[in-house]
């Protein structure tokens, strides 16, 4: 191994000894507040999660809201942290989560292995999650970008501020895809949390339940690329874990970790946001029904909460009101009102693992088949697993809403659940359909709660009559992930297992195997490390490629149309309209004629109509057809 190598894998250590001291100070938290017997497996898992990530994400805020976030002080927070958890540290004995847990580890040792060989792939991560990440490193920390399209002014900045952080202590983005694969597991874990919870369950119905969850193909799918879904699926079902235990209990000790864990959702998300607000009532009845807590209690936890929110994300939602007179005028983050979804949505989740083709998705309400990919990460499946669950599940609530264990807590997670998905579903997005089909991944915290439901009391039912098919069951669900993670490791629409060969082959690679020619692209390719460059970008623009692989190189965003005189190339990426702005676009069954034949926005080709009759630049790439051009100044 090279020299450059062993200090590239020394920096990439940096992020992974970080995350396992946040880690580990969440697993002492959690050892110092309940007694060994207290919490199951998976729910003292879960807390470490949540006092960890928690923390891990307050500490990021705190130096980005006063633009600290430097190398050097990243590394003393973390030496910090790492002695805090060290004087923590308890070795008590207690039921371990490893052999829950053993069984995701081969998916996750080939995405992280993947990771490593891969440059960033598909839109979103190419044209805001780590554009928005890098401009962040750059002010080293927090700021309000006026410019670009309302992903990178407007949506909330918690993942791209880990991204952020990742960026600083290594000055690459090679591993931080990573951190899906941690959001991965979580989402796993409260299942089995919630699972425990519920049914007292032992080790083959949570073991089943969890590895249905992690075996959703759209969840495989994430958890090796640049989302932010799980992050916030994962800590939306971590807040129905935490707010189920107090709701059941009145153990005011699981409020921090539920306070914690939802301000880390809601400061990825806004639809968190909206679930937060259902689970409040239930909560508040607990809190007045026991009456344990004094006024000074009370006060501190509200301090505390408001805390955590404006430090796990919250101050988006604050500083987005602040800047909203530099916005374009009556533009909006979410349109509602499209009340066809409320019963196509569901169709979809439910029909959508059984359509016989991959690209294509029949619909009875149309007579040609809408547009859809099963194996993109934005719209792909739950699986035939969670759509036979769900079918199931009225008589699921029916059978077991009886059994022992917390009712009212099941109940009120699995309402709170379907009234969030409802509230959800009257989305406008244009093309009529585009939102149904990414449901999946918007949704993707209902899998533990119907899992939960359904499964998870079958498979303990089973085991009364048969003590053997509690096994039986868990093994059929690992076939389950297995075939599933085969499957789409194979055909990943972004990563598909030629191109990982290809990349293998052509180490340090930047280029992006199924769209090589956007104009970012050609540019990244072609400009040398720290050549400056400006783009006029339209929504949808690819960013990322622009910075380069050691993400060096000086980019000036053009808002007025001029050109810095340092600037020696300009990269025009307007293909949003040519590829989805056809005015007779107006449902996804239209996709096959409609698709990519739309033209430009107007104002769309401005500067490329400039500057190719200027005879100052040389055209180095140009297509029309989707309005991607790349200069040379001469």
């Amino acid at each position: 191994m090279s020299i450059a190598k062993l200090l590239f894998f020394g920096l990439a250590m940096l992020t992974i000894v970080t995350a396992l001291a946040f880690l580990l100070l969440g697993h002492n938290l959690a050892t110092r507040l309940w007694a060994v017997d207290e919490l199951s497996p998976m729910e003292r898992t879960s807390a470490t999660i949540a006092f960890g990530v928690g923390f891990w994400i307050v500490s990021i805020w705190a130096m980005a809201l006063p633009r600290v976030m430097t190398r050097g002080v990243v590394m003393i927070v973390t030496a910090g942290v790492l002695l805090v958890a060290l004087a923590l540290l308890r070795l008590d004995r207690y039921r371990g989560a490893a052999p829950l847990l053993w069984p995701l580890a081969p998916w996750g040792m080939f995405v992280a292995w993947r990771g490593w060989i891969v440059p960033p792939l598909s839109h979103d991560a190419l044209a805001y999650h780590l554009p928005k990440a890098v401009l962040y490193a750059r002010a080293r920390g927090f700021a309000y970008f006026d410019f670009l399209d309302f992903r990178i002014r407007k949506l909330p900045a918690t993942y791209e501020l880990l991204l952020a952080e990742n960026l600083v202590l290594e000055g690459t983005d090679r591993i931080s895809e990573w951190f899906s694969l941690l959001f991965w597991v979580a989402l796993a874990v409260g299942a089995g949390a919630l699972v425990e919870r519920w049914w007292k369950a032992d080790v083959f119905a949570t073991a089943t339940t969890m590895l249905l969850v992690a075996g959703a193909p759209v969840a495989l799918l994430h958890s090796g690329a640049h989302k932010n879904d799980l992050l916030v699926a994962a800590f939306v079902v971590l807040t129905f874990v935490w707010c189920g235990r107090f709701i059941s209990t009145g153990d005011v000790r699981a409020l921090f970790p539920l306070i914690l864990a939802t301000g880390v959702a809601v400061g990825t998300k806004p639809q968190a946001g909206m679930i937060a607000l259902l689970l409040v009532p239930a909560a508040v009845v607990r809190l007045v029904r026991d009456r344990k807590l004094r006024f000074s209690a009370l006060a501190l936890l509200a301090l505390f909460g408001i805390a955590v929110f404006l430090l796990t994300g919250g101050w988006v939602y604050l500083d987005s009101m602040r800047h909203a007179d530099l916005d374009a005028v009556g533009e909006k983050v979410v349109k509602y009102g499209d009340w066809a979804n409320l019963w196509q949505g569901p169709y979809v989740l439910v029909a959508a693992p059984f359509s016989s083709s991959p690209v294509a998705l029949s619909v009875p309400w149309e007579s040609e088949p809408w547009f859809w990919r099963r194996y993109e990460i934005f719209f792909s499946h739950l699986g035939g697993p969670f759509s036979l669950a769900a079918l199931l599940l009225p008589f699921a609530v029916m059978a077991f809403r009886k059994l022992e264990g917390p009712r009212v807590e099941r109940l009120v997670i699995l309402g709170v659940s379907l009234l969030a998905v409802a509230i959800m579903l009257p989305v406008t997005f244009v093309p009529h359909g585009l939102y149904a089909i990414s449901l999946p991944r918007y949704v993707l915290f209902l899998a533990p709660v119907v899992f939960a439901w359904t499964i998870a009391p079958v498979v303990i039912a089973a085991r009364e009559r048969r003590p053997r098919a509690g096994l039986t069951l868990a093994s059929l669900a690992m076939v389950a992930l297995l075939f599933n993670a085969i499957d789409n490791a194979w055909n990943d629409a972004f990563v598909p297992v030629e191109y990982v060969q290809w990349a293998r082959q052509h180490e340090g690679t930047r280029v992006v195997g199924f769209d090589p020619m956007r104009a970012a692209e050609v540019f990244d390719r072609s400009a040398g490390k720290t050549d400056a460059v400006a783009v006029d970008a339209g929504f949808g623009a690819w960013l990322h490629p622009l910075f380069g692989s050691e993400l060096q190189r000086p980019v000036t965003f053009m808002t007025n149309g001029q050109i810095p005189a340092h600037v020696r190339w300009v990269v025009v990426d307007r293909a949003w309209g040519a590829i989805w702005g056809h005015p007779e676009l107006k449902d996804l069954s239209q996709a096959r004629k409609y698709l990519d034949a739309g033209v430009p926005y107007p104002g769309d080709t401005r500067t490329v109509d400039a500057l190719r009759h200027d005879p100052r630049w040389e055209v180095v790439f140009y297509n029309p057809r989707q309005n991607q051009a790349v200069f040379k100044r001469r």
